[in-house]
């Protein structure tokens, strides 16, 4: 973990930045990820061009993340147990596997909803192992004082690949087709296996042995007994369920509402990776607060204005200019909530609280499906602005019923 010589120029605010481990993730996550943006964008529009119906869209996307539901818990203690580094290389490489079958189907033509449904749901099920141990990777490339500085850039660059991404994918899906942003997607997984590879992470021995209920009771148990920690899940939780479904729903918004294609798809989700790149860039210099609870909620409020403003916007160009909003909004609560969850668990503990939280993208499929059936029988604008809604009533509730435990955020 030592800093590369001659990297000591480098601003405060870039600290983390000095170490080469930190530097291998970050390039090949930016590559990853990147290719993940690619695929969220071809995907939606392929399954609307076969089906022409908002509920398998939304049934489509699900896939990728209703594993979580089922391997989030298990996950994590298998993050705090095994030794990271392998696991990592392996859930990557399925995934790029998996990607450059379905690429190849897809140019084929030989792909159908039911294939996009089983590999999206095999791709969800390499996710859901590989996020706990990759974000609980993230401690161990940094000494701790520099860890928030490290949750801050990493952050930043995922920002930035929510800009590339869609920015390519919607130039591939003109040019190449949907086949071609899959395959894509497979070099980028493949480029970050290759950079996890090349770290040097330190083995840790565990005490105790390997016992799935114990250890999984164990970090139930933990997060109980953290009144900040919990707080922050059940947060996510509610944005997760009511306030993000948007972006499944957002070829629908763009065809059948805005009366635009491929490029309107690219701007909208470009447009949320901009203003997730304002707020993640924000807040790298502010990586060290104290007091992070007034950020927080006014991030969780203007993501939640702008929702409702983006579900009720008349074209295309005022979707964009509150799409934008969204991305800043969420990017802030989402930073800050990863930034204390890291910095406040200890480390036998992190694969577990981090598995806990992707947990909540196995019940994102939940929120998702019920706005698509919403969207289907009364329109888009009521799934997406309901949600919004319903999200504020919640959290208004959580805030009043756990003051304490905001005065730790």
């Amino acid at each position: 973990m030592e800093p590369a010589s001659g990297e000591s120029v480098l601003p405060r605010s870039l600290e983390a930045l000095r170490y080469r481990d930190f530097r291998l993730l970050l390039g090949g996550l930016f590559m990853a990820l990147s290719g993940w943006w690619m695929i969220i964008v071809a995907q939606g529009w392929l399954v609307l061009e076969m089906t022409n119906s908002a509920t398998m869209v939304a049934l489509v996307g699900a896939m990728l993340s209703f594993p979580f539901l089922i391997l989030g818990p298990l996950s994590g203690v298998i993050a705090d147990r095994v030794y990271r580094k392998h696991l990592l290389v392996g859930t990557r490489s399925t995934v790029s596997a998996l990607m450059f079958i379905e690429g190849a189907l897809i140019l084929s033509g030989q792909i159908t909803v039911w294939q996009l449904i089983v590999l999206a749901f095999l791709a969800g099920c390499a996710f859901a192992m590989d996020i706990p141990a990759r974000q609980s990777l993230i401690p161990d490339t940094v000494p701790p004082p520099v860890v928030a500085n490290a949750v801050a850039i990493n952050v930043a660059v995922f920002s930035l690949t929510t800009i590339a991404g869609p920015v390519a994918g919607a130039a591939t899906l003109s040019a190449f087709g949907a086949g071609g942003c899959f395959l894509a997607n497979g070099v980028g997984n493949a480029a970050l296996a290759a950079s996890i590879a090349a770290m040097r992470i330190p083995r840790r021995q565990r005490a105790g042995s390997f016992n799935v209920v114990a250890d999984l009771t164990g970090g139930i148990r933990y997060v109980r007994g953290e009144p900040v920690v919990l707080l922050l899940l059940a947060v996510a939780l509610i944005v997760t369920l009511t306030g993000r479904n948007w972006q499944q729903l957002a070829p629908v918004f763009v065809r059948d509402v805005y009366g635009s294609g491929e490029g309107g798809l690219g701007a909208i989700y470009t447009a949320a990776g901009v203003g997730a790149a304002i707020g993640a860039f924000a807040l790298v210099p502010a990586s060290g607060l104290r007091r992070r609870a007034p950020l927080f909620a006014a991030g969780i409020a203007l993501a939640l204005v702008a929702t409702v403003a983006f579900a009720w916007s008349p074209g295309l160009a005022p979707a964009v200019g509150a799409v934008l909003f969204i991305g800043l909004g969420l990017q802030v609560t989402e930073t800050l909530t990863q930034t204390v969850l890291l910095v406040e668990t200890p480390e036998h503990m992190r694969g577990r609280v981090m598995s806990l939280a992707s947990l909540l993208w196995g019940l994102q499929p939940l929120g998702v499906l019920v706005a698509g059936v919403v969207a289907d029988a009364l329109g888009p604008q009521i799934a997406i602005a309901g949600g919004a809604v319903v999200a504020a009533v919640l959290l208004t509730v959580l805030g009043v019923q756990s003051r304490a435990a905001w005065q730790g955020v």
